[in-house]
């Protein structure tokens, strides 16, 4: 249970109060708008992890650009969970750059055989625990051009961009990344099964 202080003159629940102490620089308005959002965006930044990249070190990086940038945010064109999150995928990307990824090697890897993709409800039987394991097994490449297309709806041009990438290249990763999340949900599917008898 988080507790507030009676003389704060922030409440929890009114957004408008916190983002403009944030906007003040006041800490606890921060703490507040953190707590608040940390959560959901953690499952976003988890989604960019990599060894030498902690989900918990986007995730600081990511509130101290919006802490910086707050005053860019305008609550007409976007919730502030979609700005904070669109900037922590920006975060994610940056810090993911500076890890020198070679993208291209990736087509190197083995050819994968066309699978269909996994229908909606074989995502759902997943838990957020076990549907973000299997994100994570992908190749860093494989996983990072998923999650800009699949979850956070960036197009393969933009992708490219963003990458340093071809748009081929893009679609590429992409076919690659959903052949090898269906043999990865196959399999996991047959553990289970195995398990039960």
């Amino acid at each position: 249970m988080k507790v507030i202080s009676i003389f704060s003159s922030f409440r929890e629940n009114d957004l408008s109060s916190i983002l403009a102490g944030c906007v003040r620089k006041d800490a606890q308005a921060q703490r507040l708008l953190f707590n608040r959002c940390a959560p959901g965006i953690l499952t976003t930044c988890r989604r960019y992890e990599t060894k030498g990249l902690d989900a918990k070190d986007i995730l600081q990086e990511t509130f101290m650009a919006v802490f910086e940038k707050i005053t860019q945010y305008n609550p007409e064109k976007a919730a502030i969970e979609t700005w904070i999150n669109r900037i922590a995928v920006n975060t994610a990307l940056k810090m993911l750059r500076k890890q020198q990824p070679v993208w291209v090697e990736l087509d190197r890897l083995p050819e994968i055989p066309e699978a269909n993709e996994p229908e909606a409800n074989e995502w759902d039987e997943l838990t957020e625990e076990q549907l973000l394991q299997i994100i994570g097994e992908l190749p860093v490449g494989y996983r990072t051009v998923f999650n800009l297309y699949v979850v956070d709806e960036f197009s393969h041009a933009d992708i490219a961009e963003t990458l340093g990438i071809s748009v081929q290249t893009s679609k590429s990763q992409l076919f690659k990344a959903k052949a090898m999340l269906r043999q990865k949900l196959n399999a996991q599917k047959k553990t289970v099964n195995c398990m039960n008898f």
